[in-house]
């Protein structure tokens, strides 16, 4: 059932309830509409994975929503680059903080081709998921792959879009539920060996980057220290470093220690100083007193 607070729009556009899009869509094989909900998604502060400029918010999607089923509702209109599910049943917490640090880690990752990766990198084999169920009117954070597709979206014309579904719906999602639970074998071993073969990878990549880093002058000529793994070196080969012995060591250790005074450990060592300068400075004074007057009978004392 529809609000009565519907903003009527252009037959063209579609209407708008307290600043949402709505938006009609038909599930396949049922007789009634469900009403999807979006607007642009706006924070106080900037999200890098969600950014303002690109990003819807959807609320009151199916519970069985999948990003393949949003990727479709906006095929033609603007292209999905992830989306992000909320109030999902039985989700972890700590699985989504993960999920959301390795999100910021993939998109401050520059992509760099590198050759002689292996090869074994290039078919990942997944062990077969099933989507988690979200709970009633659940919603979504929608991001687009450019900035310009958020106006296609929100300027999207009236209609009822058609909601497909999968098969994995009822008894069938159950079943499939219960063998994505127990997996075989074979794709447990293949899952982990893709695993594996994209550390590998990673070692890989690693280790080029220290290799081209070692004996690399700085910009005020050092050669910084590049931290390898155990049983490594921090050098090819070319540049050596010249250890001390013991006994060259203790005497040059001998040569810059400089005896420790205690001139003012107590407070009577701290006046006679300052009384020893005030003596030493009359008697130069007095000096100074008798030298011009010698000089003035001499008459060689010329003050300018």
């Amino acid at each position: 059932m529809v609000s009565k607070n519907i903003k009527k729009s252009n037959s063209s556009e579609l209407d708008e309830l307290s600043g949402y899009k709505v938006l009609p869509v038909q599930i396949a094989g049922g007789t009634g509409t469900h009403y999807l909900y979006f607007k642009q998604h706006t924070s106080k502060r900037e999200d890098p994975l969600l950014p303002s400029s690109r990003t819807i918010y959807i609320s009151n999607i199916p519970a069985d929503a999948t990003e393949r089923d949003l990727r479709r509702l906006f095929q033609g209109v603007a292209r999905v680059a992830r989306v992000v599910f909320h109030s999902a049943v039985g989700q972890d917490a700590v699985k989504v903080a993960a999920a959301a640090a390795q999100a910021t880690s993939d998109i401050s990752k520059i992509s760099k081709v590198v050759k002689g990766k292996p090869k074994a990198t290039a078919e990942v084999t997944k062990v077969q998921q099933v989507a988690p169920l979200l709970s009633s009117g659940g919603s979504a954070h929608v991001v687009l792959l450019e900035d310009v597709e958020l106006g296609a979206v929100l300027g999207m014309k009236a209609g009822v879009r058609e909601w497909a579904i999968d098969s994995s719906h009822g008894l069938a999602r159950h079943v499939l539920d219960y063998g994505a639970a127990r997996p075989a074998v074979d794709a447990v071993r293949a899952d982990v060996d893709a695993f594996m073969a994209r550390f590998e990878e990673a070692q890989y990549e690693r280790d080029r980057m220290l290799e081209q880093q070692q004996n690399v002058a700085d910009a005020d000529g050092f050669i910084p220290v590049v931290r390898r793994a155990r049983g490594g070196k921090n050098t090819d080969g070319t540049a050596s470093v010249t250890a001390m012995s013991t006994d060259e060591a203790r005497e040059a250790g001998a040569a810059r220690k400089e005896p420790t005074t205690y001139a003012n450990l107590y407070r009577f060592q701290a006046r006679e100083r300052k009384r020893d300068q005030l003596v030493d400075l009359r008697r130069k004074f007095e000096e100074d007193k008798e030298k011009i007057a010698r000089m003035r009978q001499a008459r060689q004392f010329r003050p300018y």
